[in-house]
C-alpha cells in the first residue's frame, strides 16, 4: 500500500492511498493505522473513516468493497496536523493483517456481506454521492495562490482559425463571455445563437459550437451586459430584425434575458422612455443597469432582481450614441461627441467634466469605443486619431485630457472595436476610409492596431489570412488569449507579451459544498471598455479548475460582490458551482478577470 501527502499547508493536508490486495481476492475491506503527530482526519471520500485518539479505522464505500488479486482500490482524506510535523504512519493493517508487502492469512474480516462490484478502472473512483470540501491553501504570497500563474497558450503575435460556425457557415459574430467560460455569439441571424466551448484542456481554437435557443428580438446595435445571476441582458437595438408577437421594427425599446442554465429567453421590462436604442450602459457596483435614452437627457436603471426600471436623473445634456466606462469608484464615465459626463450614483447625480477635444471627433457621431486602461486612463478614439481622459479624483472634478497618436496609416475608427489585453496594450481595428466623411488614408484596406500607453504609441499588427474581411469584435478569454470575428471565421490571437504581477486576481480562501464561496482581490477586473454598438462587458471572474493532466473545467460563477472595475488589491467575492461530472480529487483552481488569471491555488473534494 501506499500514502502520499499531496499537499499541505499550515492548519491541514491532503492524503491519498492506494490499498494493493497481493492475496486472495477481498469482499470488503477494513484499513487500520496510527498516528505519530497527532494528525486528526476531518473527511475522507471513496470510504468511511473513524478515529479514536491517534487510531483511524478506514472502511470501504461499498462500490469499491471488491479487490481482486493484485487490484487496488483508493481513497483519500483531509486531515489537520500541527503545523511543524506530519509523519506518514509507518504501519497499516489491511483486514487485521499487516501491510508488509508479502502475502498472509486475514485474522479478521468485516462483518456484513457486500455484493461485488467491478474492479476499479481508474486509481480515484467515483462516490455515487459525493459530499464535496475545499481544502484551504496555504497563506498566499505576494502573487497570491500556491503555484504560478498559467502561461497564455499559442505563439505570441500569431494568430489560430477557430473551427467554422456550422450553423452559419462562417463566424460567430458578436460575442459575450459567459460566466462558465463559454461564449455566446449569434448564428446564422441576430435571433439564432450559438456558444463556442473550449476542448477539454481549454482551447478555444479546438472548441465546439453549440446551438442554442432562438430570442424573441433579432437586434444589432444594442445594449448588452451580463448580470450577477450569469444571465444574458440585451435590449434596445438600433436595428430589430426580429420581434415578438405585439412589437414591430420600430421596438427599439424591448428587453430580452437569457438563462445559460435551463437555455430559455425571456422578456423583461421594455424600458421607461421608449427609446433605448444603442444607448450607453454601464453596471453598478450592486448589478443594476445604468442606461441613457436615445432622444433625451434622461437616465434609467434596471434593476435585474425585480425585472423594473426606475427613473435615474437627467444627464446635463443628451448624448445618442456614447460609450460608458465604470470606474473603480463606482462612478460612472460617459464620453460622447458633445461632452464627457461623470454619474456619481452616491449623490445621484450627472455632472458635466472636461470636454474632450475636438480632434478626435468622428463627423456627427461619437466615439469608437473608450477603454479604461491598467494605468487608470481612459483611451477615446474617434475619427483618425485618439485622445487620453484622467478622471478626477472625484466625480465632480473636471479631469484631464491629453491628445493620443493618430492611428496608423490615417485610418480611420468609425464605429470600431477594441478591448484592453492583458499585457496593458489596447487591441482594436481601424478601416481604409470613413464611411461618415469619405476620406481615405495610406492603408491598403482593414488594419488590426494596438495602442501602448507605456509608450504612447500605436502599431500595426498582424492579421489573419481570412479572405472575407479582417477580424472586429474582440474579447478577452480567461487564458489569456483574444477571441475575433472576421469575415468567414472566428479567430485566436495570442498578446505580446505577461500581465504584471499587480494586475492578476488573488484567491485568499473558497468554502462551502455543493457551491462554493470564494474570497480573493480584483476579482472583477482592472479595465473596462464602453461602445455604443457592442458592448463587451467582462468584469466578473472566470473560475477554472487543472488536474496533474493538463484537462480543464470550468466552474459556473454568479452571486458576485461588485460588478465594477476593481480598486487595487480591492477584496471582492463569487459563488461558484462545479460541474456534475467532475471527479473527485486534487485540482489547481485559478480565477481569471478580464483575461487575466491568478496564480493557482490548491482545490480538493
Amino acid at each position: 500500500m501506499s500514502y502520499t501527502v499531496s499537499t499541505q499547508w499550515s492548519s491541514g493536508f491532503t492524503a491519498n492511498v492506494n490499498v494493493t490486495n497481493l492475496g486472495d481476492p477481498i469482499n470488503g475491506w477494513r484499513l487500520t493505522w496510527s498516528f505519530s503527530a497527532g494528525q486528526t482526519v476531518t473527511q475522507a471520500w471513496n470510504a468511511s473513516a473513524t478515529q479514536s485518539g491517534s487510531a483511524v479505522t478506514v472502511t470501504d464505500a461499498g462500490y469499491n468493497a471488491a479487490i481482486a488479486t493484485n487490484a487496488t482500490a483508493s481513497f483519500g482524506f483531509n486531515g489537520t496536523w500541527n503545523g511543524s510535523t506530519n509523519p506518514s504512519p509507518t504501519a497499516f493493517a489491511l483486514n487485521g493483517v499487516s501491510c508488509t508487502g508479502g502475502v498472509s492469512s486475514p485474522t479478521a474480516t468485516p462483518t456484513g456481506t457486500r455484493s461485488p462490484s467491478p474492479t476499479p478502472s481508474r486509481t480515484v473512483s467515483p462516490s455515487p454521492t459525493p459530499s464535496r470540501t475545499v481544502s484551504p491553501s496555504p497563506t498566499p504570497t505576494s502573487g497570491g495562490g500556491t503555484s504560478s500563474p498559467p502561461p497564455v497558450p499559442g505563439t505570441p503575435g500569431s494568430w489560430t482559425a477557430v473551427p467554422v460556425n456550422p450553423y452559419n457557415g462562417g463566424a460567430g459574430t458578436f460575442m459575450w463571455l459567459m460566466t462558465d467560460g463559454s461564449i455566446l455569439s449569434n448564428g446564422s441571424d441576430l435571433h439564432q445563437w450559438v456558444k463556442l466551448v473550449p476542448d477539454q484542456f481549454g482551447d478555444y481554437t479546438k472548441g465546439t459550437w453549440v446551438q442554442l435557443a432562438t430570442s424573441p428580438y433579432g437586434v444589432g446595435a444594442a445594449q448588452e451586459q451580463i448580470l450577477p445571476d450569469g444571465r444574458f441582458y440585451q435590449a434596445g437595438g438600433e436595428y430589430v430584425y426580429q420581434w415578438p408577437s405585439g412589437s414591430s421594427s420600430n421596438d427599439h425599446n424591448g428587453v430580452q434575458l437569457y438563462n445559460p442554465v435551463t437555455n430559455t429567453w425571456t422578456l423583461g421590462q421594455s424600458g421607461l422612455y421608449g427609446n433605448l436604442w444603442d444607448t450607453g450602459t454601464a453596471h453598478l457596483k450592486d448589478g443594476r443597469i445604468v442606461a441613457s435614452d436615445q432622444r433625451s437627457a434622461r437616465t434609467q436603471i434596471f434593476n435585474p432582481s425585480t425585472n423594473s426600471w426606475t427613473a435615474g436623473p437627467n444627464r446635463p445634456a443628451s448624448a445618442a450614441e456614447d460609450g460608458w466606462v465604470p470606474l473603480p469608484d463606482g462612478s460612472i464615465v460617459s464620453i460622447s461627441n458633445g461632452g464627457a459626463y461623470r454619474y456619481d450614483p452616491a449623490a445621484n447625480a450627472w455632472y458635466t467634466v472636461a470636454r474632450p477635444p475636438s480632434s478626435y471627433a468622428s463627423g456627427s457621431t461619437d466615439t469608437s469605443t473608450v477603454t479604461l486602461m491598467y494605468d487608470g486612463r481612459i483611451l477615446a478614439m474617434g475619427h483618425n486619431t485618439s485622445v487620453i481622459y484622467t478622471p478626477g479624483a472625484k466625480p465632480s472634478d473636471p479631469g484631464s485630457w491629453a491628445q493620443g497618436p493618430a492611428i496608423p496609416q490615417g485610418s480611420f475608427v468609425d464605429d470600431v472595436y477594441a478591448t484592453p489585453e492583458g499585457n496593458g496594450k489596447v487591441i482594436y481595428d481601424s478601416v481604409r476610409c470613413s464611411w461618415l466623411t469619405n476620406e481615405c488614408g495610406s492603408a491598403s484596406g482593414a488594419l488590426i492596431n494596438e495602442f501602448d500607453p507605456a509608450t504612447n504609441t500605436m502599431a500595426t499588427i498582424s492579421q489573419p489570412n481570412d479572405s472575407r474581411g479582417a477580424p472586429v469584435n474582440f474579447i478577452n478569454l480567461p487564458n489569456g488569449q483574444v477571441l475575433a470575428a472576421a469575415g468567414s471565421r472566428n479567430w485566436v490571437y495570442t498578446p505580446v507579451g505577461s500581465p504584471k504581477a499587480a494586475w492578476r486576481p488573488t484567491v485568499t480562501s473558497v468554502t462551502g459544498s455543493g457551491t462554493y464561496h470564494l474570497t480573493g482581490t480584483q476579482l472583477s477586473g482592472l479595465v473596462s471598455l464602453g461602445e455604443d454598438d457592442y458592448q463587451n462587458p467582462q468584469n466578473y471572474p472566470i473560475v477554472y479548475l487543472k488536474d496533474s493532466a493538463g484537462h480543464v473545467y470550468f466552474a459556473r460563477t454568479a452571486n458576485f460582490s461588485s460588478m465594477i472595475t476593481s480598486k487595487p488589491g480591492e477584496t471582492q467575492t463569487t459563488d461558484f458551482t462545479l460541474p456534475s461530472s467532475l471527479a473527485h480529487g486534487s485540482y489547481t483552481l485559478y480565477v481569471s478577470a478580464c483575461g487575466v488569471s491568478s496564480a493557482g491555488y490548491a482545490f480538493t473534494y
